[in-house]
């Protein structure tokens, strides 16, 4: 082998074209929802009313129990989009695990206290589907 060189072309297309198909994004942190940035719909929402109750132009003093049902809606929606973060973030962790998709599933619903199997598997196949180059 006299000269070492001509095989750096080679090498270099041999690695390109074997190299890293993971095109996964990682998933966003979500901010969380407050009381006081709470919208219209979001409020009538948290009262069970339409929208167009919902005063928009002047301010309202709001009631303890109009109080204690955004507090609660937003306890309720902060814990459901944690709960879907953190579902994202493990499946995006396990995305080139060679487990079985259901044993992999299981794992995520186990870490995340997470009860839907269906809507864990699917977060499951969509990034292990990315991780190989398909979206």
């Amino acid at each position: 082998m006299r000269n070492p060189w001509i095989l750096l072309p080679i090498l270099t297309l041999g690695l390109a074209a074997c190299g890293p198909r993971d095109s996964c994004e990682v998933p966003v942190q979500p901010t969380l929802l407050k009381v006081s940035e709470m919208s219209r719909e979001q409020k009538a929402n948290a009262l069970g009313v339409p929208p167009d109750r919902i005063p928009v132009d002047q301010p309202v003093a709001e009631s303890t129990a109009s109080q204690a049902a955004y507090a609660a809606y937003v306890d309720e929606h902060n814990r459901a989009v944690q709960t879907g973060y953190c579902v994202d973030n493990e499946a995006y962790k396990a995305r080139n695990m060679k487990d079985e998709m259901s044993t992999v599933s299981r794992a995520v619903m186990a870490t995340c206290h997470e009860g839907a199997e269906a809507d864990t598997l699917a977060t499951v196949l969509k990034y292990r589907n990315c991780a190989t180059g398909n979206k």
